[in-house]
């Protein structure tokens, strides 16, 4: 990652909003997490990204000055390379998550769902925050907005899984194999 612990701040979610658990998943966020995050950092931001946004997730922002619901952007480099962490509050879904594997990919570290990190050889505290309830994910947050070496350890622990498991060279070495 090229900006550090200390020139970073606020908070991410990605993720296209025709997929039904994307709506869910910032609701909850919104309405049971952020709330209890507040209390702790009141000056904390909330980026939501991705594209095709209902309106009910865009009148999240209204009268609200820290929740900036950008819609599609074509380039995302520029968040994650000033973003503290990324949410993943999915409460349902299958799968291998992209919003997952991108925000480890810029060495971000991602407080996530057990059901936003399946199958992804994540471990929690290693390589990834995993919370299934409001307070425990709103602890996730506080603790890995605060400190700095859990936040350096989950940076370096999931950049490291993604070069293991979903680099282009993984992906090589995998395809070698097989044939």
């Amino acid at each position: 990652c090229k900006n550090t612990f200390e020139e970073r701040e606020d908070i991410l979610f990605i993720g296209g909003f025709e997929h039904p658990p994307n709506v869910d998943a910032i609701q909850w966020f919104v309405s049971d997490v952020l709330p209890a995050i507040r209390k702790e950092i009141p000056e904390i931001r909330f980026h939501i990204i991705g594209s095709k946004p209902p309106e009910e997730i865009v009148t999240l922002a209204n009268g609200d000055k820290n929740i900036f619901v950008h819609g599609y952007v074509k380039d995302v480099s520029g968040y994650f390379e000033n973003i503290k962490l990324s949410v993943a509050p999915l409460r349902y879904g299958a799968g291998v998550k992209g919003k997952v594997n991108q925000s480890l990919s810029y060495g971000v570290p991602c407080i996530a769902t057990d059901m936003a990190s399946e199958g992804m050889s994540l471990t929690h505290l290693r390589d990834i925050y995993i919370a299934n309830d409001a307070v425990e994910f709103a602890n996730g947050v506080i603790s890995a907005y605060r400190d700095k070496q859990l936040w350096e350890n989950l940076s370096k622990g999931g950049y490291e899984n993604i070069q293991q498991y979903f680099s282009f060279e993984s992906a090589r070495k995998s395809l070698e194999a097989c044939l």
